[in-house]
């Protein structure tokens, strides 16, 4: 026996795989070659020195240097000396610098270009120590003065070989001099370990750094800063080479400070502080308060997972105190800012939904991640990953679940190599939906105990036997039926449970099952999208969004219902012949549905049939054992979840908690075995979305969904209603390839970063009906559409070995015996999703008029 190594590649998963691989590698090594290209030294233009440039580069960055003087007491000498220089941050007068503050000195001084000495004051260091943000006091001023405040660079924009210029100041008998030393950037992230201290990301650079200028900001040929020099730091194979950190970490120090900074949004003042922004509250609506709440700041944007928001602040809601002090004008809010930068938490009295809450925002320990960190050629990289992943899965040539863990390593690996994906941001992608996690294993526990109890079942088959054999009745039935469940079951769950009845019956009646089971996916999309409990993607929604339970079901719940039955309409009108059965059988049994009732002695055989063909469905149906015992304590837990659904915002109480807690109420007190409900809920599903959580925190913090988010938001022109209803075509169409979860997950971020507020949460059901028009489209989109076409073809496949081995008299339909493909059920999808679609536009377009 020879190996035909021909006919091994043949194998269509293993051609498929190869291929894969193969241009999976060829795009990952082009995109690590445009990584190294663009890091290389560019062509060196200015061996002209500094004279090039120094003009504009200094009239841009000159300015908002200052030199440091500091009076420091020697025993009982005192004298004033040059410690080094900083860089002004703020117009308000917060001087940045990495000089080291001795525990010796009395008084702080800083002295400008226009050789003006005013005296600052330590406001707060960096983790490290190594950045001292100093504010400019004068206590005696009438007026504040104005200071010009430095420019950052781009990080992303910063080579290797760009050309730079060391700026300082130094005291001469004629007053303060600006000093210049030009040099170019060696490396943009440089890690060194001195005296057993390790030294991170730091800009290095051949630039000579002196006493005058130690401290100061290295600025480019604009003259926008992209470091701050260190002094001191030395290494020990070169000595001549100088550090600076990377204008990344210095502007990321800066903007996390709790420090206000003002500007405009059209004619209204916008305060954007610790990723939040704020607008002044109207007169209608300071009239309406009470007369302590009639000042303060109304939250309209709130970034996703900062310290604001995951101390409970949410769009809509009103600051009126901030460490138990009034907000009056932004001149109150200027001056408490010194003193919060000093606190590690900060405590806001807040206006949530008419009650008055009182958050600790931990603004010292952020968790989120910047969205600018990384360049062009990182997005491209996780790109290519996430397009690997998703080929594979779409080719499904392996398991789903063992592709996204797979993915998750991959980013892992890559985040950490490159350096724009570490641990931390990992955990914390990670943690940050464990709520989601936590909401998904309580209600498959809920669910399990109705399962074991035989509730799901029965239901099915007595809606089985009632359809009688009319293929239209049974249409409307299971969907309603399938509809009703997945409001408050899990799509997967439902879909297992009556599938397999409505091909038992397919059988018996000799009708194509597959056009039934694409309607029950639809069917179930819809009963899933319709409350926030039935299906994952609502469920991430409902969890990460914050929406009310009750509000949800206001909104989704109208419009679920009335796209079922326009699908319904439509199946009947536009596409009978898929539900029409083969009529050339032997005995019509679908006529003998219509009655079963006692055999009539004049006519013995049709009466006979009937019963015979009745009690042989009802006889290949499996049978049901209800557990009543276990099915009363199921319905009152799903009762009580629910009841706690609805009151969990007025509580101020998760619904993830509730319903973890509804998870571990039923195990304790369902009534069954511990072992067999923790055997029904789905561990590939949490694997398989923690994967997914991971892969969709690499791509933000390679800035791909900032990306995204942008692109979105600047095909919408500013206008909301635009805004909703592109994220929802392009989110029905992104779920159309990819799946109703992963889609979600990946959407959730770039609406969170969308700052226009939309009325009445439009975003979010924009969301949720795109998806869920989406998911309607094809298999692969939607989360049962693999489990059903597997049931199918698994089912279809025992049907064809048993024709061989026992043949019946009539041979079963062609069409009954072909197995259920994606186009198959594109066919009877696509239409439905862009009829959903345009239903779903002018749904949005009446909530945003309203």
């Amino acid at each position: 026996m020879t190996f035909d190594l021909y006919q091994l590649i043949r194998v269509k998963w293993l051609r498929l795989c190869l291929l894969a691989l193969a241009l999976g590698g060829l795009l990952f090594a082009s995109a690590m070659a445009w990584h190294r290209f663009a890091a290389l030294p560019e062509a060196s233009k200015a061996e002209v020195q500094a004279t090039h440039f120094a003009e504009s580069a200094l009239d841009q960055a000159g300015p908002s240097v200052v030199s440091l003087l500091a009076i420091k007491r020697d025993g009982f000498d005192t004298q004033m000396g040059l410690m080094g220089c900083g860089v002004i941050v703020d117009e308000r007068g917060y001087v940045l610098t990495t000089v080291a503050m001795s525990p010796n000195i009395e008084s702080l001084h800083v002295v400008d270009a226009d050789n003006t000495e005013y005296e600052v004051e330590v406001v707060t260091h960096d983790r490290t120590g190594r950045l001292t943000l100093l504010k400019i006091s004068q206590p005696g001023a009438a007026t504040a003065p104005v200071f010009q405040a430095a420019t950052w660079a781009d990080p992303k924009h910063v080579r290797r070989g760009e050309t730079l210029l060391a700026l300082g100041g130094q005291m001469t008998p004629n007053g303060w001099e600006l000093t210049t030393e030009t040099g170019r950037v060696l490396d943009t992230r440089q890690t060194l370990m001195l005296n057993k201290t390790p030294y991170r990301n730091l800009l290095q650079t051949d630039v000579k750094l002196t006493m005058a200028n130690a401290g100061g900001p290295l600025v480019n040929v604009q003259g926008e800063v992209v470091g701050l020099a260190v002094p001191g730091v030395r290494a020990p194979h070169c000595p001549e080479l100088g550090y600076a950190i990377h204008v990344q970490e210095v502007r990321s120090f800066v903007t996390r400070l709790p420090i206000p900074r003002w500007g405009q949004d059209g004619s209204a003042q916008v305060c954007r502080w610790l990723d939040i922004e704020t607008l002044p509250m109207t007169p209608a609506q300071q009239t309406s308060q009470s007369t302590e709440k009639r000042h303060g700041e109304i939250v309209h944007f709130v970034k996703r997972n900062s310290p604001a928001y995951l101390a409970g602040l949410r769009r809509g809601d009103v600051i009126t105190r901030v460490n138990d002090q009034l907000i009056t004008d932004p001149a109150s809010f200027d001056a408490m800012a010194p003193g919060l930068c000093r606190m590690d938490s900060i405590q806001l009295t807040v206006l949530h939904q008419g009650q008055e809450q009182i958050m600790d925002l931990q603004w010292s320990n952020p968790v989120y991640v910047d969205p600018n960190r990384s360049g062009l050629p990182e997005v491209i990289l996780v790109v290519l990953v996430f397009v690997l992943i998703y080929f594979l899965v779409y080719k499904d040539i392996f398991n789903r679940v063992v592709l996204f863990v797979l993915g998750a390593l991959i980013m892992m690996v890559l985040g950490q190599r490159l350096g724009f994906y570490t641990q931390n941001q990992m955990v914390e992608a990670l943690v940050g939906k464990l709520d989601v996690l936590c909401f998904i294993v309580g209600m498959q526990l809920v669910v399990a105990v109705l399962d074991e109890a035989g509730a799901l079942s029965g239901l099915a088959n007595k809606i089985t036997v009632a359809t009688r054999g009319n293929t239209w009745r049974i249409l409307w039935l299971f969907c309603l039926m399938t509809y009703g469940l997945s409001m408050f079951v899990n799509n997967l769950t439902t879909i297992m449970m009556i599938a397999p009845m409505v091909l038992i019956l397919s059988k018996h009646l000799d009708c194509d099952p597959k056009p039934f089971l694409s309607s029950l996916i639809i069917a179930a999309n819809l009963g899933g999208a319709s409350t926030m409990v039935g299906d994952f993607p609502n469920m991430i929604i409902a969890s990460e969004a914050g929406v009310p339970f009750v509000q949800f079901i206001t909104y989704m719940l109208p419009i679920c219902v009335l796209l079922l039955l326009v699908m319904l309409l439509y199946l009947r009108l536009a596409r009978p012949a898929l539900f029409e059965r083969d009529l050339s059988l032997q005995q019509n049994i679908r006529e003998q549905f219509d009655a079963y009732d006692a055999p009539d002695p004049d006519m013995p055989e049709p009466a006979q049939a009937q019963q015979q063909a009745y009690h042989e469905l009802c006889e290949n149906m499996p049978h049901t054992r209800i557990n009543k015992k276990v099915l009363h304590r199921g319905l009152l837990i799903l009762a009580a979840v629910m009841l706690g659904f609805l009151v969990s915002d007025s509580l101020g109480v998760s619904t993830a908690l509730i319903a973890l807690v509804g998870g571990v109420t039923a195990l304790l007190f369902g009534g069954c075995p511990a072992y067999r409900l923790l055997r029904k809920v789905s561990i590939g599903d949490v694997l398989f979305f923690s994967g997914l959580f991971i892969m969709v925190g690499a791509a933000e913090a390679s800035g791909g969904l900032y990306y995204v988010s942008t692109l979105i938001s600047r095909f919408s022109f500013g206008n909301l209603l635009a805004l909703s209803l592109l994220l929802m075509w392009i989110g029905a169409f992104t779920t159309c390839l990819l799946n109703a979860g992963p889609a979600a997950a990946m959407f959730l971020p770039v609406v969170l970063s969308f700052k226009g507020v939309a009325p009445h949460n439009l975003y979010w059901w924009s969301l949720s009906l795109g998806i869920c028009a989406g998911s309607s489209g094809t298999l692969i989109g939607a989360t049962s559409g693999s489990i059903t076409a597997t049931l199918a073809n698994r089912f279809i496949k025992k049907e064809m070995i048993e024709q061989i081995i026992r043949p019946t008299e009539t041979p079963p339909s062609k069409a009954r015996m072909t197995n259920m493909s994606f186009r198959g059920h594109a066919a009877l999808g696509m239409p439905i999703m862009f009829i959903f679609l345009f239903i779903s536009s002018i749904y949005i377009t009446v909530i945003y008029q309203w």
